[in-house]
């Protein structure tokens, strides 16, 4: 795969799971059991290594590669936070 590709595939994954990860931190609020609940667990999970994934990418990719890398890095990071602080900003 061509590192283009890699590239593109790696910000549309880190969009996707952005937008997944609302959804389930939507879901938690309204329920209010959400700590125990294991999709909110797995979603965590999930972040943590997209996180990883695009740290690793990031170190080796060009300046305007890096740009776009590091605002989904950012986008993944405001996630954890919001999972961690358990509300949605």
């Amino acid at each position: 795969m061509s590192t283009y590709r890699k590239l593109e595939e790696m910000l549309k994954n880190a969009h996707e799971l952005v937008e997944y990860a609302d959804e389930q931190l939507q879901l938690a609020t309204k329920q209010q059991s959400a700590i125990t609940d294991n999709s909110y667990t797995e979603t965590q999970q999930l972040l943590e290594q997209m996180s990883g994934e695009l740290d690793k990418m990031i170190h080796s990719a060009n300046p305007e590669q890096r740009d776009a890398l590091n605002r989904a890095q950012q986008q993944i990071q405001d996630r954890q936070n919001n999972f961690i602080l358990g509300f949605e900003t």
